[in-house]
Parts: structure tokens; C-alpha cells; sequence
């Protein structure tokens, strides 16, 4: 209920610690289209693929304060990293952790209230076990993704 399919979108990622991968998720792996985060304040990007040796994953990343269409620098995100059928979830709880050096946004064509996101990022500190032990850090992250403006 919360993935609607994207026809495009790609996110690119090292994560060490608990999970120990390198993520190249492009046209092959089924994507999400972003959105606004349920509390309205940012944006939401999910992704969905398998990494090697570690199996499905989910990845969701919270982008806040940014808004459908508007592009900027230093924007706080907040990463959640689930492994799918296992119960384990890491979660930065928190903007302060992860960051999108540059996030840009242009209008797709012919789609009123949709936009083009690409964005290039990192993590200072891990994202943490939930209700269990681990931590998983995104050392860097490369997105893509098709964004609409309301839900």
C-alpha cells in the first residue's frame, strides 16, 4: 500500500556493519514513487531489491525539510534499512545522522506535480538495530528517483 511503482529511479550504496554490501539497484529492482513523508514535512523514497549474500532488503529514506520540486544542499535524511523476512530493522531514529550534500529537482515532462530527484549523500553515525543488536552505516548514497508532489 505504501509503494505505488516508479517507471524509473536507481539508488547506489555502501553499507557496512551488520549488513556488509555494496547496493546498485537500478531499472532491475522495483522502486517506489517518492512522496511526502506521512508527517508532511519532506520527502519519502523507498527502494526494494536483493543484496548478495544478505538477501531482500527494504530501504527508506526521509528527507527533510524538502519539498516536492525544490532542490537544495545539506538536507538532513533520515534511513531505515529493514531485511525483509527476518524481523531485523536499523533505523538512524533521527535526521541529525544522514545527510544529501545536493539534491536537485526538475519537473517531469508532461506530468504535472511529478519531479526528477537526484540526490548524492552519507551517514556520520549508523543506523541501529531496533528491539535487537547491530548497526548498519551508510558510508555514501546515490539516488533516483520520480517524486509527486501529493499523495
Amino acid at each position: 500500500a505504501l509503494c505505488v511503482a516508479a517507471p524509473t529511479g536507481s539508488i547506489k550504496a555502501r553499507l557496512q556493519g551488520a549488513i556488509e554490501s555494496e547496493l546498485e539497484w537500478g531499472a532491475d529492482a522495483p522502486h517506489c514513487l517518492g512522496g511526502l513523508r506521512p508527517q508532511g514535512d519532506g520527502v519519502r523514497l523507498i527502494y526494494k531489491g536483493a543484496a548478495p549474500g544478505v538477501g531482500p532488503l527494504l530501504v527508506v529514506l526521509g528527507i527533510a525539510p524538502l519539498k516536492p520540486g525544490e532542490s537544495a544542499r545539506n538536507v538532513p535524511v533520515n534511513v531505515t534499512v529493514v531485511r525483509e523476512g527476518t524481523g531485523q530493522f536499523f533505523a538512524t531514529q533521527g535526521d541529525d545522522k544522514c545527510t544529501l550534500d545536493s539534491v536537485s529537482q526538475t519537473p517531469v515532462a508532461g506530468e504535472a506535480g511529478r519531479y526528477r530527484l537526484e540526490g548524492r549523500g552519507f551517514c556520520t553515525q549508523p543506523a541501529r538495530a531496533v528491539g535487537g543488536d547491530g548497526a548498519v552505516l551508510l558510508t555514501r548514497f546515490d539516488v533516483v528517483a520520480i517524486v509527486r508532489a501529493s499523495p
